[in-house]
């Protein structure tokens, strides 16, 4: 009865979108039919939320009446300047903005985007990226008569269209008509990605036409339809989240398109040839400057996803206290969907309505009207087609309300925290029937994903079935975050599986195996964004050899250049998004999914090997999956029982260490989880912290222990308080002797000078001398500067990994460690842990305990949230440490910490 429901709605126009980011600037555009005095507000909330792209600069233009345009840009963060330049109070009918990390040009005003150009034609516009033949770029437009203000590449670019743009018009004997005047832009958009070298998106206004251009070459950029303030919108976008705060209505871009747009239409184009990849299908292709249809699609993202909810002061936390739901929404695809949905499927089918929900749900989600009539989606689901909707299925179909009354349904699935996704398209006020038919719509949905799902699992089991048997190699390649969650697959491929995955990072593959590479290796890609630029060039290399390897990615968003042109099984990572700048349940996320297809993987080993095993070890090797399908479904609790149970111990050894500059987080076996505990330090606590196997630390790190020059404020204290006692008593002294008080102060600064360069005053009396002397004889100034160092260790609970945390913390106390454990419960390493080396010295220690799974593999899972809690923690301490001590510009922050972004899309 399902396969039915699947069938009618496997071309269904719907998609979960996620958010992705990207270091090197946000671009903004937003058209609207006529001026507006809310347009400046609206841009103010979109800059705002691409601060985290950007913080250098930040730039606004508008198009106004009369085809006028206000210009505002500075130096500084949105937060900021969308106040200070009045920004939020502009009116207009079009916004361009800009939020810049700089890369080419000085941070000045004269570099912050966006630009107004009008050398030979009038536009103005903004760019996101890198263009790497800037200087390049700026002699020939100089040498062509442009007067370039900027070392800025997006001057460059907007410049360059403008030439090109020029160079059309006059061809065209400066056409009056405007649709003949955007053919001419349309020309000089593609060639002008001819002559740029890098990665960018982009967009350009032309204020004669009243017409936006937004453009994607290699950086990330969405594009929304929708209403506001009763009037129709198109936006473009660097970040989806701030599209989503304005509509759910997206178009989807590909590499190598852009859009032309205004208020009431756009129209997709291809700015090269263009060849996307369908596995199992032709491959889909297209000439530079054609036409292509895009349909709109609804995303299924909640607002709430996207916004701070009020129990949590910053997304990062709000993110970590989410792992527990985004898992369980993971693992319920593995298990073929929530009780909720399975529920539905059969009320569908036992009410026979499902031929008129699944119409109904082409009809308001699926819809084509806007790429044939121009219409948009909010024309088609106005309130009174919603209300003969619901209308109409209560009164002709009011089994299926009967049926979910009579099976108690709202007292079982209403109030789950499953939410609701087409509650909203059915309208605004709350009716119980319309609840169960969003239900219902709900249920298709996830069934649809369910079935996608499982076809991308089936596929990747058939890639590495086929690796192995021709006796090749599987690499997984990532960067940061995703890369650590590599080296977890990796334990769990051969804990599981008994399979190797070679964990690597791009530039390392590229040195070490891109020459390697033959016939029938795999190469697993794993990016939140899917818009990772160095995994994308690897992938492009691989392509570039015409070797038949296959590609996979596990990706947050589908919908990426990664998700979508250039792997051959795409698989998601299905976390929401995420808007802390810090990775944190997409990590989560992905080991979870790692988990599972390792967990396959050795199903399919099993049922391939099941001749050749004798009954007692098939019935062992099947008892041991058993364990490991019934752990999977655990990993939800597992996090929630972990968060519940560790908090005041999180508190605890936040408060010892948040202000240490250096620390170790040392892993027995699980090193990917120590390796993204410390970058998570790294990134919102601004410390120094490194991850690695416990045993390696011994060979060389292990120098940092004892008297090292590692400093921080705490050793900087106890420094000045010592020197602050010495310098008491050498004025005692001084005083006794009735040296003068300008003597007194040159004993003092010819000390401050002794300390760091050994110097003998030659300025003082006989009695000054001998104080002087008195006063450094024997003297360690900087004894009061070294503490113990701060080791992490985190361990699961094998016998053999506990021992060898042991040893380790032995071997390392006794040298000037303080340590700190998280593991489950154990009495002999908390007596190792919690024993003083040295009675009468300091001896700084905590234990975090993790909840008991008797599973190494599951510490990987209770360990990560830890170490995520406990980075989260030390962060707002220090952060508020440093607003006391009124340190400016210090950039530690959970959310936004200085240098950093979500995922890297510029070389």
């Amino acid at each position: 009865m399902r396969r039915s429901i699947l069938h009618k709605f496997k071309d269904l126009q719907i998609t979960l979108r996620l958010p992705i980011f990207g270091l090197g600037c946000g671009v903004l555009g937003m058209a609207l039919p006529k001026v507006s005095i809310n347009l400046g507000k609206h841009a103010s909330q979109l800059l705002k939320a691409l601060e985290y792209r950007g913080y250098d600069s930040t730039g606004a233009a508008f198009l106004k009446e009369n085809k006028e345009i206000t210009l505002l840009k500075d130096v500084g963060a949105p937060s900021t300047l969308v106040k200070t330049l009045g920004i939020e109070k502009q009116p207009g009918k079009i916004f361009c903005g800009q939020v810049r990390w700089a890369t080419f040009g000085f941070v000045d005003k004269v570099n912050a985007q966006p630009h107004e150009v009008k050398c030979k034609r009038h536009l103005f516009g903004a760019h996101n990226g890198n263009i790497t033949n800037t200087r390049e770029l700026k002699v020939f437009l100089t040498k062509e008569g442009h007067t370039v203000l900027s070392d800025n590449d997006g001057e460059m670019l907007v410049h360059s269209v403008e030439h090109y743009f020029d160079i059309e018009l006059d061809k065209a004997n400066n056409p009056a008509d405007h649709d003949a005047r955007k053919a001419c832009m349309r020309r000089a958009i593609i060639q002008t990605a001819e002559k740029m070298i890098g990665s960018y998106a982009a967009v350009i206004v032309d204020p004669e036409t009243e017409t936006s251009w937004a453009i994607k070459a290699g950086s990330s950029l969405y594009f929304g339809v929708g209403t506001v303030d009763d009037m129709p919108f198109s936006l473009a976008s660097s970040d989806l989240t701030a599209v989503l705060r304005f509509t759910k209505m997206l178009v989807n871009l590909r590499e190598g398109e852009f859009v032309e747009y205004t208020s009431e239409y756009y129209q997709v184009y291809a700015q090269k040839n263009l060849r996307f990849k369908r596995l199992g299908q032709p491959d889909e292709t297209y000439a530079t400057g054609d036409l292509i249809d895009v349909k709109p699609v609804y995303s299924k993202l909640r607002a709430e996803d996207v916004e701070l909810l009020p129990d949590f002061e910053y997304f990062m936390e709000q993110e970590i206290y989410a792992q527990s739901e985004s898992t369980g929404k993971l693992i319920k695809l593995f298990q073929g969907g929530s009780n909720t949905g399975k529920y539905m499927l059969d009320v569908i089918s036992q009410s026979g309505v499902k031929d008129y929900l699944s119409t109904a749900m082409l009809e308001i989600v699926g819809s084509s009207a806007m790429a044939e009539k121009q219409k948009r989606f909010d024309e088609l689901c106005i309130s009174e087609e919603v209300a003969t909707f619901i209308d109409h299925a209560q009164k002709n179909y009011s089994a299926i309300f009967d049926v979910a009354v009579k099976e108690d349904f709202d007292k079982k699935y209403f109030f789950s925290n499953e939410k609701n996704i087409f509650i909203e398209v059915l309208g605004s006020e709350f009716d119980r029937k319309r609840l169960i038919v969003a239900k219902a719509l709900d249920s298709i949905s996830e069934q649809v994903s369910v079935s996608e799902f499982e076809h991308s699992v089936q596929n990747f089991l058939e890639l590495v079935k086929n690796t192995f048997k021709c006796n090749r190699n599987a690499y997984s390649i990532a960067c940061g975050t995703s890369f650590h969650a590599t080296k977890i697959a990796a334990l769990f491929f051969n804990e599981i599986a008994g399979i190797e995955l070679i964990p690597i990072l791009p530039g390392d593959f590229r040195g070490e195996y891109s020459n390697c590479i033959k016939n029938n290796d795999l190469i697993i890609g794993v990016s939140q964004s899917g818009e990772t630029k160095d995994l994308i060039d690897i992938f492009n290399d691989i392509d570039s050899t015409n070797l038949d390897v296959r590609k996979v990615v596990l990706v947050n968003n589908m919908n990426s250049t990664l998700g979508q042109e250039k792997s051959d099984v795409a698989i998601p990572i299905l976390c929401g998004p995420e808007i802390a700048v810090p990775a944190t349940k997409s990590f989560m996320n992905q080991i979870t999914l790692f988990y599972y297809l390792a967990i396959r993987v050795a199903q399919m080993k099993l049922d391939e090997l099941a001749t050749g095993l004798s009954p007692e070890e098939y019935s062992k090797q099947k008892a041991t999956l058993q364990r490991r399908h019934k752990s999977l479904g655990d990993i939800p609790m597992l996090l929630k029982e972990t968060v519940g149970k560790t908090d005041d111990m999180i508190d605890k050894m936040a408060a010892k260490i948040y202000m240490e500059p250096s620390m170790h987080i040392l892993a027995t076996k699980i090193s990917g989880v120590a390796m993204e505990g410390a970058l998570k330090i790294r990134e919102t606590v601004l410390n120094h912290a490194e991850g690695r196997e416990a045993s390696e630390f011994k060979h060389g790190p292990n120098t940092i222990l004892g008297k090292n020059t590692v400093f921080g404020v705490k050793h900087v204290r106890s420094f000045v308080r010592a020197f602050s006692a010495m310098i008491d008593t050498i004025d005692e002294q001084a005083e006794a002797k009735n040296i003068p008080q300008k003597e007194r102060k040159d004993i003092l600064k010819a000390l401050a000078d002794y300390v760091f360069t050994h110097n003998m005053p030659f300025n003082l009396s006989a009695e000054g001398t001998k104080i002087f002397k008195n006063s450094i004889q024997d003297q360690d100034f900087f004894e009061p500067l070294y503490r113990n160092y701060p080791l992490i260790y985190v361990t699961g609970p094998d016998e053999r990994d506990v021992n060898l945390t042991i040893s380790q913390i032995n071997t390392h106390k006794i040298r000037g460690a303080n340590t700190y454990v998280i593991a489950e419960e154990n009495d002999n390493l908390l007596k190792n842990a919690s024993q003083n080396p040295k009675e009468g010295i300091y001896y700084g220690w905590e234990y975090i305990m993790l909840p008991k799974t008797g599973d190494s593999l599951m510490t990987c899972f209770s360990a990560t949230i830890v170490l995520q809690l406990l980075a989260l923690r030390m962060s707002i301490r220090k952060m508020k440490k440093l607003d006391l001590l009124g340190v400016k510009d210090h950039g530690v922050h959970p959310d936004v910490p200085k240098n950093v972004s979500k995922s890297i899309t510029v070389d």
